[in-house]
Order: structure tokens, then sequence, then C-alpha cells
């Protein structure tokens, strides 16, 4: 009974420690993202993760919107539905039209323009008409185009469209335009100087048409994107990739990892360390020259090895790490053990002729499971920084999204070298934040019952 009413004790101080309750909150915040990640966001997303083409649409290397409140002129990317299409019939022609507007209240133009038409079929042409808020139009038409495709500035029908527009304002020809000359015919004011002047803020009209000779269902997800300067909460990296995605993907797997090679290592070596020091002599001398061997061994060096020679999955991973953290949790429960089993009780069960394995189980176990509970919360920092390292190194299990594997690509592209700030600071500030609750239940526990298993 006494037990039971120093463990409601020891919850009932862990709640009056500020920092105690501080992490209690924050990891249940933790707890409750990871299983939103976990719903929310498929598998799916981590396969797309390594194919850049997965994601043409986005901005690359682009800083997050909010720097817009500091005085940046970076627009965010404006995606426009194309929904509620129409259908005409001339002939054996059909004809499906949707027409919408954008309003464009920057003074420089988007980083690139695009349109993705999705249709059930075949189609001769997609014919985009572009309307600028002086009343201008340009016609944009796609030749043969294919269903659910990006089309950007870079497609040669999009290029061969606007080129008779820029030569119709600067009397020149043109055997060629680049990306940002487009840019400049699309949102610049018109005339001569067209491609230096600058941009016509207002209400933009857009109307495309799907043309086949068949029947068509064209679908609402279609769109026409405007692809900003900056994007999301955290920007993107190189290839467009959303580092807020990456961040939220990585926190399940990170708090999976921490917690199991914790769980794995506390055990292991307070059991380790209990008995060592509770049978003591000859045993005791083994048992901890058996620990300090592992804990003389390069972990970090040992780990890169061990992992090329083992199936990497996530509990292997987790097993490998508790592998060579238990010896320091070893130590620790020795010396506790070594208080305990001086204590009056342990003597009458020896007395009594109680075994050792009996007595151990009974009396001394009990008393190390507040300081196991306190080393568990405590090692689980470690086990994160240690998982999020190798995948800083390049090892990781495939099909994952890792914290440490966005730093990796950040630094393989120089993020630091091109003030690419963004690409680094959040996957680190996360690694900070998963473990600061772990750290500050593990220290409120630790003062609680440290003098408590001494006192015993």
């Amino acid at each position: 009974m006494s037990d039971k009413r120093s463990d409601r004790s020891y919850v009932r101080e862990l709640m009056k420690s500020k920092s105690g309750l501080f992490g209690l909150v924050l990891l249940s915040l933790l707890l409750v993202t990871s299983l939103y990640v976990l719903i929310t966001i498929p598998q799916s997303e981590a396969y797309k993760w390594d194919n850049p083409g997965a994601w043409q649409g986005n901005p690359v290397s682009a800083p997050p919107a909010w720097v817009n409140y500091f005085g940046e002129d970076a627009p965010t990317t404006v995606s426009v539905p194309l929904t509620g299409w129409t259908q005409s019939v001339s002939g054996s022609i059909y004809t499906y039209t949707v027409t919408t507007s954008l309003v464009w209240n920057h003074a420089v133009t988007p980083s690139d323009f695009s349109v993705t038409p999705i249709f059930n079929g075949t189609a001769y042409e997609v014919s985009i008409t572009w309307t600028k808020p002086d009343g201008t139009s340009i016609p944009i038409v796609l030749t043969s185009p294919s269903s659910d495709s990006f089309y950007d500035l870079t497609a040669s029908s999009i290029q061969q469209s606007i080129i008779p527009y820029i030569q119709s304002q600067t009397d020149s020809y043109l055997s060629s335009v680049s990306p940002r000359q487009e840019l400049a015919a699309l949102f610049n004011k018109g005339g001569p100087s067209i491609l230096n002047d600058s941009v016509e803020q207002g209400t933009y009209g857009v109307t495309v048409q799907v043309i086949a000779g068949a029947p068509q269902s064209v679908s609402s997800l279609s769109k026409l994107s405007l692809v900003g300067d900056s994007y999301g909460s955290m920007g993107t990296d190189s290839v467009g990739r959303p580092i807020s995605l990456g961040v939220l993907a990585g926190l399940p797997w990170a708090l999976e990892i921490g917690i199991i090679s914790s769980i794995g290592s506390v055990l292991g070596g307070v059991l380790w360390g209990g008995l060592s020091g509770f049978f003591g002599g000859w045993r005791d001398q083994l048992m901890q020259w058996g620990a300090l061997v592992i804990l003389a061994l390069p972990a970090l060096a040992f780990l890169v090895a061990l992992s090329y020679s083992t199936p990497l999955t996530v509990l292997n991973e987790a097993l490998i790490i508790a592998a060579l953290s238990w010896p320091f949790f070893a130590i620790l429960a020795r010396s506790v053990t070594l208080s305990i089993r001086s204590q009056t009780y342990v003597e009458a069960d020896r007395a009594m002729g109680i075994s050792s394995t009996r007595s151990f189980f009974t009396h001394v176990l009990p008393r190390l499971t507040p300081v196991t509970i306190a080393y568990t919360a405590l090692s689980v920092p470690a086990g994160i920084i240690t998982a999020e390292t190798l995948a800083f190194l390049g090892i990781e299990q495939g099909n994952i999204i890792t914290w440490g594997g966005i730093l990796n690509a950040a630094i393989t592209f120089d993020a630091s070298v091109h003030g690419w700030w963004w690409w680094v600071l959040f996957p680190g500030i996360m690694i900070f934040v998963a473990s600061v609750p772990f750290v500050l239940v593990g220290f409120a526990l630790d003062r609680i019952v440290a003098p408590r298993v001494s006192a015993k």
C-alpha cells in the first residue's frame, strides 16, 4: 500500500513542478501532432519526397511566406482551381470552357506560370486566353496536350504562343525567349519596352478551353498556378519540397525511434547494473567489465559500420542505438543498488534464507522503478539526436522523411552559402523541440525520486 501511495505522490509532485508540468504539456502537444501527422499525411508523401518531379509546381529555394511582413516583396504561389466547365458542341468538335480571374498586386512578376489540365480521353488542344488588367489578351495554345501533365514556361507550345505577342509589342524578331521574358510579356505593361517595363497590377482574366473530337470528362482538379518567390510557413528546398511537410512528417519517426531506443537501453542497463550491484563479488566485477567494454566503443563509428551490415528498419536502428547506450544506465543503477542492498530489509531476507534472486525482484527492482522512469525520459533526446545524426550522414531507411536527411540535403546543396537559412533552421529547431519536453520531465522526476531512493 505504501508503494502505491508513494507512486501517487510522485505524480502529485511532478504536477507541482513548473518545469515538469511544462514538459508534460509540450510532450502532449508533440504526441497529438504526431497522431495528426500519421492520420493526415499518407505514406505516399514519403515516396514523393525523393521524386523531384512531384514538386514541379512549387518554387525552388523559396523563403517562408511570412518574410513579406518584414518588407520583402516575395509573392506566394497562387493556385487557381479550374472548376465549373461548360460544354459546347459544333459538329464533331467538343469544347469545354472555364473562365476565372486572379488578382496580382505585387511589383514583381511571379517566378513561373503553369497549367495542369486533367481530362479523361484525348484532346486536340488546350487554349488559354490570358487577359491583362488593361484588356490586352494573349492567346496560348497547348497542342496535343496530355492529361495531368505539368506545362510551364519551358514548354515549347507556351513559348511559341508568347513570341508573336512580344514581337507585336517590340516590333522586333525573336527566335526564342527566356522564361523571364515570357513573364514580362504576361505581366508587364504593353509597349515597345514591355520586357523592361513595370508590372501591371490588378485583376487578370483567364479563359481555358479543352478542345476534343469526342466527349470528355474535364476534372475540377485542373489548375492554373502562378509560382511565387515564397512558399508556406517554412519555405522550400532546391527542388521545391515544402520544408513544413518534412518537419511534420519527421516527427513521428523521431519520437518512435527515440522512445524505443530509450526504453531498450534503460531497461537493459538498469537490470544489468542492478543485478551487478546486488550480487557483488566476482559477478559484479565481470558484469562491470562488460559494461565498460561496451561503453568504451566509439559509438557513432560502430553504429555506422553496423548499419551497413544490418537491414535498417526503425526497430533495428532503435535496438542498435540501445545496444550501445545501456552501459551508462547500468553504472547509475549499480550505484543506487549498492545503497539499497545495505538496507535492513535486504539483510532480513538473507537471514531468513530467501534467495538473492527473489530478494532482488521483491525489494530492489521495485525501488529502481522510479529511477528507471526518470532515466527513460532523460535518454529519449539522446536516441533522437543519434538517429538524426545517422540520417544526416546518409544512413537511414528508405521511404521515410527525417530531419537529419533534410539537413544532409541542405549541406549537399550549400544552403548556408546561398543564404537559404530556412532549410537549416526549422529541422534544427524541431530536433531541439522534440528533445526539450523529455529533458524537462526527466529532470523533474530525477529531483523527486533521487532523495527518496537514497533514503529507502
